[in-house]
């Protein structure tokens, strides 16, 4: 940005943006501008500032934004000085968004008094006219006509007007959208999604005064094709995993085709994890063939700044969105984020998170809401993107919601799946056995040349194999606790030397086949020995693929948890593992809670 500069006082300030958009309705346009780029002039009315009643403040800050959100011209005016701001360089030409903010103080400081919000289609060099403190006579929506798709939003603007339809500050919170018609829903942030064909209206209503605004849409059919497989990604980047979720888009853009459709509900955030993200807010993409470095993909809605990826309700609604709109043969679901295995991992003393944290809000997804969250849903992949969560308390939870899982023992590297190397076996074979492509999984994580020093575990498990492995796992706990003052020596010394997954005080995650052959190993007692063992054999059955490396050397492909007692009964962890589907329906909890 170039810097502000301090002219002689004047009682309407005027500043220029370099680049930008003429708004309908606002303000008179000037020359037609450089070639392929225009300039933005706004203009503010300071006359009525001091009207009794009246809005007011003592500066503004206005911004220009592009289609992603990012501030690409700013300016703070005082009203006391008439601060102008030199021009800065012209935008292309083209569709932006204007946000003015008026503050009680000087530089932009004090409390936001009021807002304009607009969109404006910079064409040629424009002024756009604004006045503070004037009475409202009306609401102007922007874009005043619009067309969109069934499954696709778009973001409508509202602000006031005076009597001669100088757009003035009102506050936002005084703005109340509503769509007439049932063709489309619209958010408090004023985001409209179209819901079936037809033509509808959105109107916006001042609430002190009762002053309305309206403008039109009509919504189309979308001609979304079935396609053979869609994968959708809860890719959740409200936190410090922020820096790798567009490298992962972008992997995905190299292999997206006709027949392997990725679509995406992503969030970013503005943090101190990420300064400055792509976009801020939650948007659904649909991820465009590109083999070029950056993403460039379909954005498809934008749904605002509120929405909490940390909770299983928003997670069931990007599912049922996601496969009423890009229906398939096949589907994958993939999350996409921090996991925690079953456990809840404190935060604060007041907040604890499981998976799918989302730091904004401080919510993630518990392990025993995950099956609401899938709903009525079946998927034939459901893909861990996120630590520790291939455990057996986990995929229990979730066995008939997925014919297969896959994910990750350990706590894998920061960059998660490769998508490319995985997602190319699925485009080039999209007709191979589901069984079959799964491998891709595994193969991927240890083909991938970074991650050849980094403990990478994966595997893929068949749901169908579960119950009787839940079967086995219980028999070993009976057997366990039967015997519990015999084995203790040989449960300590397994838990100390068994193939372990981010160990912490109170997180106890071992590899359930290394566990099995440390208890086969350091006891006697028969009915322990076999109960191990039928485990072992019921893992071979319910792990289809497995991989890793030197680094988790005693990796089989699933976890458990195997916490002495004195952990399992304290920070109400036995409270939650009897929330579990596994903890329910088996004694593993009861071993757990006497386990020297």
């Amino acid at each position: 940005m170039v810097p502000l500069s301090r002219l002689p006082s004047v009682r309407k300030v005027l500043f220029a943006f370099g680049a930008l958009v003429a708004l309908a309705g606002c303000g008179g346009s000037g020359g037609g501008g450089t070639e392929g780029q225009a300039a933005l002039r706004f203009s503010t009315d300071w006359t009525n500032r001091n009207r009794p009643g009246a809005l007011t403040g003592q500066s503004e800050r206005v911004q220009v934004l592009d289609a992603s959100n990012r501030v690409v011209a700013s300016a703070v005016v005082a009203a006391a000085d008439g601060t102008v701001q030199t021009p800065l360089e012209k935008l292309p030409k083209g569709i932006y968004r204007l946000r003015a903010e008026l503050y009680s103080l000087p530089d932009a400081q004090g409390t936001l008094a009021g807002t304009i919000e607009a969109q404006i289609d910079l064409q040629r060099d424009t002024t756009f006219q604004a006045a503070v403190g004037d009475e409202i006579a009306g609401i102007r929506v922007t874009p005043e006509d619009a067309s969109f798709k069934v499954g696709r939003s778009l973001q409508f603007y509202a602000h006031a007007v005076n009597a001669a339809g100088i757009p003035t500050f009102s506050r936002r919170q005084d703005l109340v959208f509503e769509t007439l018609g049932s063709t489309a829903t619209v958010n408090a942030e004023g985001i409209v999604t179209g819901t079936t064909t037809g033509s509808g209206s959105v109107r916006v209503t001042h609430q002190p005064t009762g002053r309305l605004g309206s403008a039109s849409f009509t919504v189309t059919q979308n001609d979304t094709t079935r396609s053979k497989w869609t994968v959708l990604v809860f890719l959740n980047a409200a936190n410090d995993l922020s820096q790798f979720d567009e490298g992962n888009v972008d992997q995905m853009e190299r292999v997206a085709s006709n027949d392997v459709r990725f679509v995406l509900q992503w969030k970013q955030v503005r943090a101190s994890f990420d300064p400055n993200p792509s976009f801020e807010g939650t948007r659904r993409y649909l991820v465009k063939p590109n083999t070029n470095s950056g993403v460039n993909s379909e954005l498809i809605q934008d749904m605002g700044q509120n929405v909490d990826m940390g909770q299983k309700e928003t997670l069931a609604d990007f599912i049922a969105w996601g496969k009423a709109n890009y229906p398939s043969d096949r589907t994958v679901l993939v999350i996409w984020n921090h996991g925690n295995g079953w456990l809840r991992s404190p935060i604060t003393r007041d907040v604890t998170r499981a998976v799918s944290y989302d730091d904004e809000t401080g919510s993630a997804i518990n392990t025993w809401e995950l099956a609401q969250a899938l709903g009525n849903h079946r998927f034939d992949i459901l893909s861990w993107d996120a630590s520790l969560m291939q455990m057996m308390e986990v995929a229990y939870e979730v066995k008939d919601k997925a014919d297969f899982i896959t994910g990750s023992e350990e706590s894998p590297p920061g960059e998660g799946l490769p998508y490319d190397l995985i997602f190319r076996r699925f485009r080039d074979n999209p007709n191979a056995p589901t069984r079959d492509l799964t491998k891709a999984y595994v193969d991927g994580m240890l083909e991938f040349p970074q991650y050849a020093n980094r403990k990478i575990t994966q595997s893929v498990l068949d749901t169908s194999k579960l119950d009787e492995l839940a079967v086995a796992i219980d028999g070993l706990g009976n057997a366990l606790s039967a015997s519990k003052n015999a084995v203790t020596t040989a449960v300590v010394n397994a838990r100390e030397t068994s193939q372990a997954y981010s160990r912490t005080s109170t997180r106890e995650y071992r590899d359930l086949v290394d566990l099995c052959q440390k208890l086969e190993a350091g006891t006697t007692v028969p009915s322990v020995i076999q109960a191990a063992a039928a485990v072992r054999a019921a893992v071979a059955q319910a792990v289809v693929w497995e991989g890793h490396n030197a680094q988790s050397p005693g990796s089989r492909g699933i976890a458990i948890d195997f916490s002495k007692g004195t952990t399992f009964l304290s920070g109400g962890r036995a409270e939650d593992y009897a929330k579990l589907r596994f903890g329910a329906e088996t004694n593993w909890d009861e071993w757990l809670s006497t386990a020297p």
